[in-house]
């Protein structure tokens, strides 16, 4: 079991634990959030970096949870439905 995790200033990552300051977004299968994460989350500049949308531009903390709970819902949308299963040796990732 995996965790999307994201920072006050906006950066998201898939993680097996949740770090001290970071806010848990959706919980799941490791490979498909990291599928899904790629798509909805937002690429910073340096091109590595994934940034949920919203948060970063919020002004206050209020703000900022209105973004992430609005990101978690894009997520759990995205999982549900998701074309992001992939048959590898006839089991599904």
């Amino acid at each position: 079991m995996a965790n999307v995790v994201c920072y006050r200033s906006g950066e998201v990552f898939v993680a097996r634990r949740v770090p001290k300051g970071t806010i848990k977004v959706v919980a799941g299968h490791g490979k498909r959030l990291k599928r899904v994460l790629l798509v909805e989350a937002r690429h910073a500049y340096d091109g590595s970096t994934l940034l949920v949308p919203g948060v970063p531009e919020a002004q206050t903390d209020l703000q900022a949870m209105f973004a992430v709970k609005a990101f978690e819902q894009r997520l759990l949308k995205a999982l549900a439905a998701g074309p992001h299963r992939r048959a590898r040796g006839g089991r599904l990732i």
